[in-house]
C-alpha cells in the first residue's frame, strides 16, 4: 500500500496508489525522499501524526507535524538533532537523513518529517494496565539499571531528557526498554546554568507526579531526570500514581513504602536516593545510580547500602577510587540520614550550609556558573565539578551577549560593522554591535509568521527578510520603513542574498526553487529550478557570475547566472545541505550539512578538497573569514577552522541550543552567533 501523506488528499489510503510514485489524487509525491514509503497512520493528536513507513523492506516509524507553530517546530528539529547524536539500543535510531520537509503538490505548505526506528511493544504505563499488577524487584533492578544506562548515554552528551514517565518509555517484546519523545530535551551549557542561577525561568515541561519542583518553577537540572525516574519506579512497584502517595510536610518526601511491600529497603532507599526533593542531594550522574544497584543482594547478604537518604550530593558520595573512602563499602559507610528528625541535626545542616555561602565569593573564581548556582539555590554543590566546568564559554572571546531576544532564526551585520540585525516569529530587531543597544523593533514583520532570513545590502542603506508568508521584503535600514514586498515563492523563503553591486537580491526556498530580482523595482529576473528538495541555502560570488545552492536533496548546484544553467552540480553530503558561502576569491565553495560534515569544493571542477569533521551535530551555518585565513561553522557549538591546514583553531560554546547563523565583519575581528536559546553573542574572533 501507498498511503498518501497530503492532509487534503481527498483519498489518501485508495488501494490504487499502491506501487505508484504520486498519488492518483492529488499528485503528491508517495515515495519520499526516494526511499520511505507510507504503509498506514497509526496515530496522531495536537500538531502531529505519525505513520509506519515501508524503508526498503525495514519497518520505522515518520512523525509529522503538520502545524507551523513555532514552539511547536523548534522543539520537533531538536528533537531529531538529539536523536541523531545518540546510539543506543534504548534510544530510538535516526538516520543522519531522516529529518526532512515535505511539500505537498499544487500546496505551498511544507511539512517537518522524521523518520525514526519501529519500537515494537508498548510504553510501561500501558504494559502495567494490561498486566494488572506491579513488578517484582527483580524486574525493578533490572529495569532501572537498564533506564541508567541509557541516562548515562544522554547525560554524557551534555543532554537531559526533562520529560521521563511511564508513557516516555516502551518496552520490547525482549525486555529492552527504549526511551522516547525527546522533544522536550534540552542541552546543558553554562549559559543554562547561568539562567537558572539569575533566576530566570526555563521553558517548563510539567508533567504532574513526575515532575521535580525546581523543573515546575521553571529551573530544571540534569538531576532532575533523577526525580522523574524514581517517580516513575514508584507506579512500576505500587500500580498507583505517585499523585496518590502524600508527602512529608516536614521533608517533603513521598510516603510509598507501605504501597510497595515487595519492595526491601535497599532498594527503596536507592528510589528515596533518587527522589531526594534538593537535587544536590540526588544522585549526580547516572554512575552513581549504576554502582548503587551493584550493591544490592537479593539473596539476603549484607548490603552496604544507606539507610536514609544522603545529605549532599558531593562531600558525601563524591570519592568514587582510591583509599579506603573511596571504595564502594566506603562510600555507603560514610552516607549519613538526612531525615533523622533531631533538632541538632538540623541546625549541623542549617550551619553548614551558612558556611558553604558564605564560602561561595572564593569557590566563583574556581568551579563556575553551574557549581554557584547549586551552592546558592540549593545549599550543596554539584558533585561533578569538572563535567560541568567543559560546558563553560570561551569567556575570553565572548564580547557581548544579548539575552532575551527572542528565537532567533537569522542574523545579519551591515557593511560597516556597527548595526545587527535579528530575525525571529514575527519580528525583526536592530541592535548596535558596540553597546548591545536595541535600536528598532519591527513587528509584526511577515504577517506575523517566523522571519527566516535576512540580508543587508551592500551600501547598507536597506536589508531584505524572507519568511514563512513566502514573501521578500525589503526594508529601509535606517528607519525600518517597509519599501517593497515581492510576492517571491510558493512556500517558505530560507535565504536570500543581496549582489556585490547591489542590483540584484537572490531567493532561495522550500518550493525548490531560486529565484533573482531587481533589488530597486521587484520585478523578477529569472527562476532556477532543479532541485529534488527544498533550497535552504543560496550564495554569491564577488564578481555576481556565479550562484550557489544547497538543498534538502543533498547537492549544492552552482548556477551560471548569466545563462541560469547549471555549471555543476556537488554531491557527496549524507544529509541535507543547510548552508552554503564562497570564499573570497570565488575559488572555493564551503557547504555544511545534517551529515555533521563539512566540505570544501573546487568552484572550476567541483571536486572535493576538503571534509571537515568535528562537529558533534547538524551544521546549520557557515562562513568564511574576509581575510581567508579561516572557515566558521555553527551547529551544537561554533568552530572556527584554519584553513591552511584544516585543523580546528578555536571552539566557542555558551549557547544553551544550537547555533543556527553567524555574521562576521569585514574586519575578520568579530563574530556574532544567534540560536534558539533567545540570545546573540558577540565574539572577538580568535
Amino acid at each position: 500500500m501507498s498511503y498518501c501523506l497530503n492532509p487534503k488528499c481527498p483519498n489518501p489510503s485508495d488501494p490504487a496508489n499502491s506501487g505508484k510514485s504520486a498519488c492518483i489524487h492529488c499528485g503528491s509525491q508517495l515515495f519520499l525522499q526516494g526511499r520511505y514509503r507510507l504503509v498506514a497512520p497509526l496515530g496522531g493528536g495536537g500538531f502531529g501524526r505519525t505513520f509506519e513507513v515501508d524503508d526498503n523492506g525495514a519497518r520505522k516509524v515518520l512523525k509529522v507535524l503538520l502545524k507551523e507553530h513555532p514552539k511547536a517546530v523548534e522543539l520537533f528539529k531538536q528533537e531529531a538533532d538529539v536523536l541523531v547524536r545518540l546510539r543506543h539500543p534504548g534510544i530510538p535510531k535516526v538516520d543522519r537523513d531522516g529529518y526532512f520537509t515535505f511539500t505537498p503538490a499544487h500546496s505551498t505548505e511544507s511539512f517537518h518529517c522524521l523518520v525514526m526506528e519501529k519500537i515494537a511493544g508498548a510504553n510501561l504505563q500501558d504494559w502495567l494496565k494490561h498486566r494488572g499488577r506491579p513488578i517484582s524487584e527483580q524486574q525493578a533492578l533490572n529495569w532501572l539499571k537498564q533506564l541508567s544506562e541509557i541516562l548515562d548515554q544522554v547525560h554524557r552528551l551534555n543532554y537531559f531528557h526533562r520529560d521521563i514517565k511511564p508513557h516516555n518509555i516502551m518496552c520490547k517484546p525482549n525486555g529492552q526498554l527504549v526511551l522516547i519523545d525527546f522533544g522536550t530535551a534540552r542541552e546543558v551549557s553554562a549559559t543554562y546554568f547561568a539562567k537558572v542561577g539569575q533566576g530566570q525561568n526555563v521553558t517548563g515541561i510539567v508533567s504532574p507526579g513526575y515532575t521535580p519542583p525546581e523543573q515546575t518553577n521553571g529551573k530544571a537540572v540534569p538531576q532532575s531526570d533523577f526525580f522523574a525516574l524514581g517517580r516513575t519506579f514508584v507506579y512500576l512497584l505500587t500500580g498507583k500514581p505517585p499523585t496518590a502517595f502524600p508527602e512529608n510536610p516536614r521533608t517533603g518526601r513521598l510516603m510509598w513504602r507501605k504501597g510497595a511491600p515487595q519492595v526491601s529497603d535497599p532498594l527503596a532507599n536507592v528510589i528515596d536516593y533518587l527522589m531526594a526533593p534538593f537535587p544536590g542531594n540526588r544522585p549526580q550522574r547516572p554512575q552513581m545510580v549504576l554502582q548503587c544497584l551493584e550493591e544490592i543482594n537479593l539473596d539476603g547478604a549484607e548490603t552496604q547500602l544507606p539507610t536514609q537518604l544522603p545529605t549532599t550530593g558531593q562531600t558525601k558520595i563524591r570519592g568514587m577510587s582510591g583509599g579506603a573512602g573511596g571504595t564502594k563499602q566506603g562510600l555507603m559507610k560514610r552516607l549519613r540520614p538526612l531525615d533523622s528528625g533531631s533538632n541538632q541535626t538540623q541546625k549541623n545542616v542549617f550551619d553548614w550550609k551558612n558556611k558553604l555561602l558564605a564560602g561561595a565569593a572564593v569557590l566563583m573564581l574556581g568551579i563556575g556558573a553551574s557549581q554557584i548556582y547549586g551552592s546558592m539555590r540549593y545549599g550543596v554543590f554539584p558533585a561533578n565539578p569538572v563535567w560541568l566546568l567543559a560546558s563553560l564559554p570561551s569567556s575570553q572571546f565572548l564580547a557581548r551577549s544579548l539575552d532575551n531576544v527572542g528565537s532567533v532564526n537569522a542574523i545579519a551585520l551591515s557593511p560597516d560593522g556597527k548595526t545587527l540585525l535579528s530575525a525571529s516569529f514575527g519580528t525583526i530587531r536592530i541592535w548596535n554591535v558596540k553597546t548591545g543597544r536595541l535600536m528598532r523593533t519591527i513587528s509584526p514583520a511577515h504577517s506575523k509568521k517566523s522571519v527566516k532570513t535576512l540580508a543587508v545590502s551592500p551600501d547598507g542603506s536597506i536589508f531584505a527578510s524572507g519568511g514563512d508568508d513566502n514573501n521578500v521584503i525589503l526594508w529601509d535600514l535606517k528607519t525600518g520603513r517597509r519599501m517593497l514586498t515581492i510576492s517571491a515563492h510558493k512556500a517558505t523563503v530560507n535565504a536570500v542574498t543581496f549582489s556585490s553591486d547591489g542590483n540584484t537580491l537572490a531567493s532561495g526556498s522550500d518550493d525548490k526553487t531560486v529565484r533573482l530580482w531587481n533589488a530597486k523595482t521587484g520585478s523578477r529576473l529569472r527562476t532556477l529550478s532543479g532541485h529534488a528538495g527544498a533550497v535552504n541555502a543560496i550564495a554569491l560570488t564577488r564578481d555576481g557570475k556565479t550562484l550557489a545552492s544547497g538543498s534538502q536533496d543533498k547537492t549544492v548546484r552552482l548556477w551560471n547566472l548569466d545563462t541560469g544553467e547549471v555549471r555543476r552540480i556537488i554531491t557527496g553530503h549524507g544529509g541535507a545541505v543547510n548552508a552554503v558561502d564562497f570564499s573570497p576569491n570565488g575559488q572555493l565553495v564551503a557547504s555544511a550539512s545534517n551529515d555533521n560534515t563539512l566540505r570544501l569544493s573546487n568552484v572550476e571542477d567541483g571536486k572535493g578538497t576538503r571534509t571537515f569533521k568535528g562537529h558533534s551535530s547538524w551544521v546549520r551555518t557557515i562562513a568564511f573569514s574576509p581575510d581567508s585565513r579561516t572557515l566558521i561553522s555553527g551547529g551544537g557549538e561554533i568552530i572556527v577552522w584554519d584553513l591552511k591546514t584544516g585543523k580546528e583553531k578555536a571552539t566557542l560554546s555558551g549557547h544553551s541550543q544550537f547555533v543556527n547563523s553567524i555574521a562576521i565583519t569585514k574586519d575578520s575581528k568579530t563574530l556574532a552567533s544567534g540560536s534558539p536559546d533567545k540570545t546573540i553573542k558577540i565574539w572577538r574572533m580568535p
